[in-house]
């Protein structure tokens, strides 16, 4: 018996409440190839560029999987400045001649590339930075007022791993003085992405996309073998929260009217199509349940095409 017969003949009054839907794996079935494109490859497979010439003599600080060769000049420290937004970060800390280095590699949460306490909305009057240059990477160079008559350079460049975060706090900013450290990043299993307006969403799809496409595995599959109504509804509701969490990932690094924007509002539409998935299944509509299975197979193409395009962005 098809599922779709099963849940006409609910919807009918022809069977109890706890009817098998046993044509659900037909449905996964056929979203499978589909979403199979979205996130069957790791989008940081394609480098972007290589990492800048490394400094040849200075010693070697790390930060999870970022290594760092030290300028001249600059020496390891174990403690540095405290910094908004490094809370809890794996930081490496250094000292120049007069700053204080902090550097981490940091979540994207804000378009600036910036942690949120010290990102351009709470300060629009400097909010635009310098672009910094070392070889073939480019990356934003903000300063800040901190606290204590101090002033906080904050070099950040974006990676397939998060954002480069390079704080140097001291009495007076010399000029391209926190830069320096630039040339001496390399990243181990990561990428470093082009500088653009897109740079925050391109550094957070990678594990937005990465903890969707598991999720989204686990759930799918349990999907299919669902016995119960309830079970399988419970398995929709759960998939909607999925893409409600990529969503929420996303959703503040995107620029409005942007086509990061459009990203963030497929993974909203797709978590509305698996709600009025589950309601089609807890009540036994067989004409609801087709047509939320159709806007779903819909919306994950435009999604796999999103996704490839990004892909294809951050190997510029």
């Amino acid at each position: 018996m098809s599922a779709f017969g099963n849940v006409t003949g609910a919807v009918q009054g022809r069977h109890p409440a706890s009817l098998l839907l046993v044509g659900l794996p037909l449905f996964a079935a056929l979203l499978g190839v589909v979403l199979a494109l979205a996130f069957g490859k790791p989008t940081a497979d394609k480098p972007h560029a290589t990492a800048p010439v490394a400094a040849s003599s200075g010693p070697v600080v790390s930060a999870g999987a970022l290594r760092v060769t030290l300028p001249e000049g600059w020496t390891p420290a174990r403690t540095g400045p405290k910094i908004p937004g490094f809370e809890g970060a794996h930081a490496a800390f250094a000292r120049t001649y007069d700053s204080d280095v902090a550097i981490a590699l940091l979540p994207a949460r804000s378009p600036s590339l910036l942690p949120p306490g010290l990102d351009v909305a709470t300060n629009p009057a400097s909010a635009r930075p310098r672009v910094q240059r070392a070889g073939t990477l480019r990356a934003y160079d903000y300063v800040r007022p901190e606290k204590g008559q101090r002033v906080l350079d904050l070099v950040v460049v974006p990676t397939t791993l998060g954002v480069v975060t390079i704080a140097c706090s001291s009495a007076v900013v010399a000029p391209d003085e926190c830069a320096q450290a630039l040339r001496g990043l390399h990243l181990t299993g990561g990428t470093f992405l082009p500088l653009s307006a897109e740079s925050a969403f391109l550094a957070g799809l990678p594990a937005a996309m990465r903890t969707l496409g598991a999720q989204r595995l686990r759930l799918r599959t349990r999907l299919t073998r669902a016995g119960l109504v309830a079970g399988a509804a419970r398995t929709s509701y759960r998939l909607a929260g999925t893409y409600g969490t990529a969503d929420r990932a996303l959703r503040p690094l995107a620029a409005p009217h942007s086509d990061a924007r459009s990203t963030v509002i497929l993974l909203r539409r797709l978590r509305s199509r698996y709600f009025t998935l589950a309601a089609a299944i807890r009540a036994r509509d067989r004409g609801a349940f087709k047509a939320a299975a159709r806007s779903i197979a819909t919306n994950e193409q435009r999604l796999a095409a999103r996704v490839e395009a990004w892909q294809r962005a951050m190997a510029r």
